[in-house]
């Protein structure tokens, strides 16, 4: 019996200890969103959307992917606003890492920034 119990521990402690060892955030899901950031956004160029030039920004925000719309593509990048934006919208975003969207603001808007 006692051998048995202690069997028992041990197979639980294994699987405790190898649970901990596991990740739950979803491994690395979006992690190379910058390394695969097209080469136009890097550049500066901007989307033209709406009939208005939105230019990239240095900034990058925080928002979970259930704040955001998608509102169209350019150039084969996605772009989204947040959906609590109606329009007009006066920023709008691409997706840069998990969670982390790339602000663009129209250029009239961002050259008085």
């Amino acid at each position: 019996m006692r051998q048995n119990q202690f069997g028992i521990f041990l197979v639980s402690l294994f699987f405790i200890i190898l649970s901990g060892c596991t990740s739950t955030s979803g491994g690395n899901y979006g992690r190379d969103y910058a390394l695969r950031e097209a080469d136009w956004i890097k550049e500066g160029k901007p989307i033209i959307f709406d009939s208005r030039t939105w230019n990239p920004t240095e900034y990058i925000e925080n928002h979970l992917d259930s704040e955001m719309d998608y509102v169209g593509e350019f150039q084969k990048v996605p772009f989204y606003v947040e959906r609590r934006q109606i329009k007009p919208y006066n920023r709008i975003y691409t997706k840069f890492d998990y969670h982390k969207y790339r602000l663009f603001l129209e250029k009239k808007n961002y050259d008085s920034n």
